[in-house]
């Protein structure tokens, strides 16, 4: 669903350089704005982005274009973790112009809004229109996994992988599934790759290094899991997520007294 190669962050800054060179020249155009926000997004400045494309939603596009605008703000709102403006956004691109990618925008704020049933809705309304998009299998697949199937979602993210239409979380939800079905080693060699790929939101690095401590536990490696575990409690200190998996580590590790003063420090940080 999301394009965020950080290798195209050259052309991403040329195209940056030559809007800002036109805005100086006189050109206010939505056109121009719209372009803007799309180069602000590729640079993950989502706010100036998100500022950018609703300056163009304001002005004369062609339907096209506006349908376009609305989808990007929606898939930025979200990923602001704004998800009810999202599902706002989403809709009114698709009452612009009905596409696989707008029901697909409108079904990611819906999953992680909690709304599973209506998500679901929305990727299949996307590939009853367009069976060959393959962006909404990475949203199809969290929303199966959040249903307690990971063996769908993982078939959807092993689509969206071959594609390379996903974001970092769905790669760490793909790792996730192999985990929950009892492929632990496919699910640190999953987590491997994202890290070697490099993170590309707030969060995802915390997330990945705890769900390897995991699969290494089920390896019976301790001690790799607890250097993950270190690694996400350098990055989230105050998350009682990182204690209690790190808890586990140590127990499997024999260091029962380290062990009990994680579970106590999660106790507390879940108390707050």
């Amino acid at each position: 669903m999301f394009d965020r190669d950080a290798t195209e962050l050259g052309p991403v800054m040329a195209e940056l350089v030559e809007c800002n060179r036109l805005l100086a020249g006189g050109d206010p155009s939505p056109a121009l704005r719209l372009r803007r926000g799309i180069a602000y997004g590729a640079a993950r400045d989502h706010r100036t982005a998100l500022a950018e494309l609703e300056a163009a939603v304001r002005g004369d596009l062609s339907e096209e274009d506006l349908a376009a605008a609305h989808r990007r703000r929606a898939v930025l709102l979200c990923r602001l973790g704004e998800y009810a403006e999202a599902e706002t956004a989403a809709t009114e691109s698709l009452a612009v112009r009905l596409t696989a990618a707008g029901y697909t925008a409108r079904a990611m704020p819906r999953c992680l809004g909690g709304d599973l049933q209506g998500a679901w809705a929305d990727t299949e309304r996307a590939l009853l229109l367009d069976p060959s998009y393959t962006g909404v299998h990475a949203v199809r697949g969290r929303v199966f996994l959040a249903l307690g199937r990971p063996a769908d979602a993982l078939a959807d993210f092993e689509v969206s992988t071959r594609a390379e239409a996903y974001d970092g979380d769905a790669r760490i939800d793909r790792a996730e599934c192999l985990l929950i079905l009892g492929e632990p080693a496919r699910a640190v060699a999953a987590c491997d790759e994202v890290v070697a790929a490099g993170f590309l939101w707030p969060g995802e690095p915390v997330r990945v290094h705890l769900l390897r401590a995991r699969a290494n536990l089920a390896l019976g490696d301790p001690i790799a899991a607890l250097a993950d575990c270190f690694l996400a409690a350098a990055l989230s200190p105050h998350s009682p997520e990182v204690y209690e998996v790190r808890a586990a580590a140590y127990q499997a590790a024999d260091s029962a007294g380290d062990a009990s003063a994680d579970l106590a420090r999660a106790a507390e940080l879940r108390a707050a």
